[in-house]
């Protein structure tokens, strides 16, 4: 799965990998496959943020960042990749940003979307590891589904309050999502906004997730195959469950052919910020600087590099990414929010 080139380490690359190169059971070419491995991580919220430093440090080549949201105040508490000065930028443009100034041996690559069944396979496909950072079934069902499509391990994770489970799926050699978790759904009343989350779960349960990725980089047996792992915080317990591949799973055992909608629909969703995020079916491909041209006859517009943030005269702010990801702030409902998504979008064509 992942190709060792001729690389040698630098003198620098040494110093700066010294602690790993001295562990007892890590070599040089073990440190040149990791170099040579792509992570891709869907959620740079609670539990994608310590996994992020983690794969920083540790030293993974390339680092593919997928998130769709904005850093918020009440996120520094928990989501360690940030600095308050982040307030208002995209989650994914941030933590490259942020982590690129620990390591600049690794290369970011900050995707602004919000994954779906529509997009995920062009989202993940190149990426030798999948690491999960969601908060939503939704969500991970359509990685679950390009996990298998494309051959690609997927290490799961899910936290909140002082819970956390994890395992590992390798496709073709385990079961899936959804032999684990059924038709399972988001329960809205067990959210990080209304029961909290404990910013040392995440940092225990990242840390696992990490530990599987490396394995699985290394081509070792990960902890997690075949097993579903319980993390309690409160209580500092660790349970282990044998889990296996469901015989009647209709995603990887006796697959029913599957797909997309393709109704071209936005998704609205409702942030823990209240929020709204605004993502079209398929990724788009902003001009932005052209759009901004546009947009500042009517609004108060703030250029960045890789997205732009609109003001409008009530107060209402919007952040556009190059996909066509909206985040909208200071709305009351979706369609309030669908509105000016519409309206932008039409200054765009």
């Amino acid at each position: 799965m992942f190709i060792v080139s001729e690389m040698k380490l630098t003198d620098e690359q040494r110093d700066r990998y010294s602690r790993m190169l001295a562990l007892r059971d890590f070599s040089e070419n073990d440190m040149e496959t990791v170099m040579n491995t792509t992570v891709a991580l869907i959620g740079a919220g609670g539990l994608g943020s310590p996994s992020l430093r983690l794969l920083t440090a540790v030293g993974f080549g390339r680092i593919r960042i997928i998130d769709r949201d904005i850093v918020e105040l009440s996120n520094i508490q928990r989501q360690t990749v940030f600095n308050t000065k982040d307030i208002g930028m995209p989650k994914a443009e941030a933590a490259a940003a942020n982590l690129n100034l620990m390591n600049p041996e690794v290369s970011f690559d900050p995707i602004c979307v919000s994954i779906s069944e529509e997009n995920s396979i062009d989202v993940l496909k190149g990426a030798d590891i999948i690491i999960d950072g969601l908060d939503s079934f939704k969500a991970r069902r359509a990685v679950n589904r390009a996990s298998l499509a494309l051959g690609i391990p997927y290490v799961f994770a899910g936290a909140v309050e002082y819970y956390a489970n994890l395992t590992t799926f390798i496709p073709g050699e385990t079961g899936c999502l959804q032999c684990v978790m059924g038709d399972a759904k988001d329960n809205p009343e067990n959210t990080c906004a209304l029961v909290g989350v404990s910013p040392m779960l995440l940092s225990l349960a990242a840390s696992v997730q990490v530990n599987e990725v490396l394995n699985l980089a290394l081509g070792r047996e990960p902890a997690l195959v075949n097993r579903l792992m319980t993390i309690d915080s409160n209580t500092l317990n660790f349970d282990f469950f044998d889990i296996g591949k469901a015989s009647d799973c209709e995603v990887c055992s006796a697959p029913v052919k599957y797909t997309p909608s393709g109704t071209n629909e936005l998704r609205v969703t409702q942030l823990c910020s209240q929020s709204f995020n605004i993502a079209p079916e398929k990724m788009m491909s902003l001009d932005l600087e052209s759009l901004a041209s546009k947009l500042e006859t009517r609004y108060s517009v703030k250029r960045m590099k890789r997205f732009l943030v609109v003001e409008t005269p009530s107060e209402i702010k919007i952040t556009i990414m190059p996909a066509g990801n909206l985040v909208v702030k200071g709305v009351s409902n979706a369609d309030e929010a669908t509105k000016l998504f519409h309206d932008i979008i039409a200054e765009s064509n």
